[in-house]
């Protein structure tokens, strides 16, 4: 009898698992699909980098892999429980969807989502009562949102807690916590409002058809422009005040001041012209506010 080339049974057991024509395989897919992984590992990775930043040095090992994994369970556990509180209305829109199709049993999503939270806290409580708060913020904001919070004029609160939540958590896990972090927290309000009308702008149609009551769907399309238009602009103005104080550099005004010029030329120019660039002003809004978090974290004194 011919032998199968060892390396050629590893690819097709590999293929099996990955192939949806193959039932274990499709199973296997829906269930990476229901877990969202790469928004989730994106996460757990930013929580790592701002772990060194708060420590100034590259994490241990130990601390980076409690920190990484913390951070992952943790929002694995949102996704699942997201594609669970959206089952509903993704049966109407979303054929696709693992839950939709019955590819994952939705009791077996619940229990892993569970299981996630907890081994998440866990871990939190394992890196002390700070980073556990913090984990429980970060987590709770999330679940909260995904079981309705999202559908009212305050889920800029979720959004709120869960940007306050990460760099606390980081900070508290490299035993960092200071007095002037704290000044994150109203920060990380304004970029949230910021991003979350961003966001909501080209949908806010669709969303008032579809019976949500968030607060862009309140607001209209315009005034939701001119809101984020005016928080990003005291977003910038914010941090470029606090530099002084804080004694971070040049390098945190000029960062402050990219966010409020990408606020003012994606949300401010007036005609059509400008509300079609309106709709789009999401992504460059989320880099140039992520490249101002991450810089007044790192010009933060020693």
């Amino acid at each position: 009898m011919n032998a199968v080339p060892r390396g050629r049974l590893q690819r097709s057991h590999l293929w099996r698992l990955l192939d949806e024509r193959d039932p274990a395989g499709g199973r296997l897919k829906a269930a990476l699909m229901l877990t969202h992984p790469g928004p989730s590992m994106l996460v757990a990775a930013t929580a790592v980098a701002v772990t060194g930043l708060a420590m100034r040095s590259v994490p241990a090992a130990g601390l980076a892999l409690r920190v990484g994994l913390l951070m992952l369970f943790a929002q694995l556990s949102i996704g699942i429980t997201n594609d669970l509180a959206d089952l509903a209305a993704d049966r109407i829109s979303k054929a696709y969807k693992p839950l939709v199709r019955r590819a994952v049993d939705r009791r077996g999503a619940a229990a892993a989502a569970a299981l996630l939270a907890v081994a998440a806290l866990t871990l939190g409580a394992s890196l002390g009562g700070a980073a556990l708060g913090a984990t429980a913020l970060g987590l709770g904001a999330g679940i909260a949102y995904d079981l309705g919070l999202k559908h009212s004029v305050v889920a800029v609160l979720a959004w709120w807690a869960g940007f306050s939540a990460l760099p606390l958590l980081a900070f508290a896990a490299a035993s960092r916590l200071r007095p002037d972090l704290w000044w994150e927290v109203p920060l990380a309000g304004m970029l949230a409002l910021l991003l979350l009308c961003a966001n909501a702008l080209p949908d806010i149609e669709g969303d008032r058809a579809a019976g949500t009551r968030s607060l862009p769907v309140h607001l209209g399309e315009p005034a939701t422009r001119r809101l984020a238009l005016a928080t990003g602009a005291a977003l910038g103005g914010s941090v470029a005040t606090l530099a002084a104080a804080l004694g971070q550099g040049p390098t945190t005004v000029a960062a402050a001041a990219l966010v409020a010029a990408v606020a003012v030329v994606s949300l401010g120019l007036p005609g059509e012209g400008g509300r079609h660039l309106a709709l789009r002003s999401f992504v460059p809004l989320s880099l140039s506010g992520a490249l101002l978090a991450a810089t007044w974290l790192a010009t933060l004194p020693g």
